[in-house]
């Protein structure tokens, strides 16, 4: 059984994909234009550009496709799961992530069928993109991959943005984490970090790469159980075994992240919505583009619910977490049509303080979260109408809100002071009291409306 690909996710016919025949430019913005009108009319589908305009002009050699995780139906079959609700497939995504397995090593890759190696290179061969106004330059939307330049040696791999500089050159954002220290290690040694740009992958390979991992997890491994196959990893043309690279990866970028260099990057829209802002960040100098024949880069379109939707492995930690420190959880989710600072738990409540253990539990996997609202799991956590008639009916303020201050934030929160600086929240508990009988909630039964369907009655408009 060959490791699944992009090419697989994209003819499953699960998968509701769309085709922009005509030629477009992504650095005019003309494909986030497509996007954005199609955004207005519902659930953005995955869209694919077969024909685009490359930086230097050209067109043919590569592919585009947008919004792999704009929507529940797209993401859903990317990992195994026939989910109906963000919540369902959550549950599905922390069972398939525990099943890690072991990257398996070949020597042929498919993504080294076509290279441009030292003198070669040229970045103005891709299709770089600009997708909000305001953005700093051309960008792609990434998987680094890296491998630590000493200890265990493990694999991480990270979602980046990554901005054109030159023919030669990318700027490369990199948050205060695992490839943030890698890179600094390699740094104090006085030598560059090898680093390859995966430009396009099946999409549950680049779920992955925000999954939440632990210090001296291998993330390929964590790849390897979202895809439910070994991934296939090969020497690396430019750095051989010192970096390992996807064998069946669309297109990759290979640099060196120099010591001691910054470059000014951004501002570059995120999953808060907002723009970033201009920030320092480090500088990739190339050494090779790789591809395979008939390349797909995957783009995210920021600032909008692909960009938000492609971090679901960081909303499922948040759902393992809880989960493990009271069972009693039934689902968690964050507000789609807002931003993921703020979490919502289901709980079927069997003692009081169990609202509180689960929504510290769930901060406790990330600094992402600054505000959680837990409710009873009769109320619907994607319909933020029922979260809201919860909080006004069932929570009273001076038992049910908990005000939390100096709490570590993430540098992406518009509403900080600055990068480092901590923030502040809240937990809410809006579950019923187990000591006062609940009122029921008035419905038309089920028998009734099974009784007189609207498809009985001929109803027409007015006017």
């Amino acid at each position: 059984m060959m490791a699944p690909s992009l090419a697989d996710w994209l003819s499953d016919p699960r998968v509701p994909l769309r085709r922009v025949e005509d030629l477009v430019d992504p650095a005019a913005f003309e494909a986030t234009a497509i996007l954005e009108q199609l955004e207005a009319l519902g659930a953005p589908p995955p869209v694919l550009f077969p024909q685009v305009r490359s930086l230097d002009g050209s067109s043919g050699e590569f592919k585009l496709l947008f919004n792999a995780y704009g929507a529940l139906g797209s993401i859903a079959p990317a990992l195994g799961s026939a989910a109906q609700s963000w919540p369902a497939l959550l549950q599905d995504y922390v069972k398939r992530v525990r099943d890690v397995r072991e990257p398996a090593r070949v020597d042929r890759a498919a993504v080294h069928e076509n290279a441009a190696r030292g003198s070669e290179v040229d970045l103005r061969i891709l299709p770089w993109t600009r997708h909000v106004a305001g953005e700093g330059g051309d960008y792609f939307t990434p998987i680094a991959v890296a491998r630590a330049p000493s200890g265990t040696r493990r694999h991480n791999l990270s979602w980046n943005r990554a901005m054109f500089l030159d023919e030669r050159h990318v700027g490369v954002h990199i948050s205060p984490r695992d490839l943030w220290s890698f890179h600094r290690a390699a740094e104090e040694a006085g030598g560059p970090l090898p680093v390859a740009l995966v430009l396009g992958h099946h999409p549950a390979f680049n779920l992955a790469a925000a999954a939440i991992a632990g210090s001296a997890q291998d993330e390929y491994f964590i790849a390897g159980a979202l895809l439910g196959h070994a991934v296939r990893v090969a020497p690396s043309l430019s750095y051989g075994d010192e970096l390992m690279v996807p064998a069946d990866a669309e297109a990759i970028i290979e640099g060196r992240l120099l010591p001691g260099t910054r470059v000014v990057e951004g501002p570059f829209g995120e999953y808060m919505r907002y723009l970033g802002p201009q920030k320092l960040s480090h500088v990739l100098e190339v050494d090779a583009i790789t591809w395979r024949k008939g390349a797909v880069i995957v783009e995210i379109f920021t600032c909008h619910l692909d960009h938000l939707n492609a971090h679901i492995s960081i909303e499922a930690s948040f759902l393992e977490k809880a989960q493990a420190s009271v069972p009693q959880v039934s689902g968690v989710s964050w507000f789609r049509g807002g931003g993921p600072t703020t979490l919502v738990i289901a709980l079927r409540k069997t003692n009081e303080g169990q609202a509180m253990r689960a929504a510290m539990a769930a901060m406790s996997a990330s600094n992402l979260v600054k505000q959680v609202i837990v409710v009873d799991d009769d109320i619907d956590i994607e319909n933020s109408q029922q979260v809201l008639w919860a909080v006004s009916t069932r929570m009273r303020a001076e038992s049910g809100l908990v005000p939390l201050k100096n709490l570590p934030g993430i540098s992406l929160d518009p509403s900080g002071s600055g990068p480092f600086d901590a923030t502040s929240g809240f937990i809410m508990d809006a579950t019923w009291p187990l000591n006062r009988p609940h009122p029921p909630v008035g419905k038309v039964a089920r028998d009734h409306l099974e009784r007189f369907p609207l498809s009985r009655y001929r109803i027409t408009n007015a006017r």
